[in-house]
């Protein structure tokens, strides 16, 4: 019987980008959520503030290399970086994992997952007592051209030496397959 692997999902949401400046304000990364959490019921701890490493940046690569090193201590095999192409070239939160490829560090291995969905501004409006939402960034699938320019914009990471395989394939993750096309 062959044992479960532990592939931790990685979030790159922790550090400022202008889209969040724009959209909720400056400064805005997850943190700022994490931090305004209030308990729903009894029993429900909230807010849960980050021990270890703090309110952390990734753009710090002492960070990313920390925390490699508590996934290796954990016995996780691999960090899936969440990777956001919304279509056309368009990216967002990019820059953590770009720099792990670039740089060669930390020496760690790692896949992606795509995160194949829009945004949405999603809040509670008194006014007309219900649940709204706004379109932030849209998901597109423009077509073959732009499945080549997502392709080749990902080849360094694929053909990175710590690109994670199982049976000698590499490992990608599409969150919602059901919306490509073919």
């Amino acid at each position: 019987m062959k044992k479960a692997r532990v592939i931790a999902f990685y979030l790159p949401q922790f550090h400022p980008i202008p889209e969040n400046d724009q959209w909720w304000g400056k400064g805005f990364t997850e943190w700022t959520s994490v931090a305004k959490a209030r308990p729903l019921f009894r029993g429900h701890y909230q807010p849960i503030i980050p021990a270890d490493l703090g309110f952390y940046d990734l753009r710090l690569p002492e960070v990313r290399e920390q925390q490699a090193q508590m996934a290796r201590e954990a016995g996780v095999e691999a960090f899936c970086y969440w990777h956001y192409w919304f279509g056309n070239g368009k990216q967002l939160l990019e820059k953590p994992f770009n720099e792990v490829v670039n740089s060669g560090e930390p020496d760690f291995p790692f896949c992606l997952g795509w995160a194949n969905h829009s945004w949405m501004k999603k809040y509670w409006n008194n006014s007309v007592s219900r649940f709204c939402q706004d379109l932030l960034i849209e998901q597109t699938y423009p077509g073959e051209q732009d499945i080549d320019e997502h392709f080749y914009s990902l080849l360094p990471a694929f053909k990175d030496k710590r690109y994670y395989k199982i049976e000698d394939r590499l490992v990608f993750l599409i969150f919602a397959p059901q919306k490509l096309q073919d």
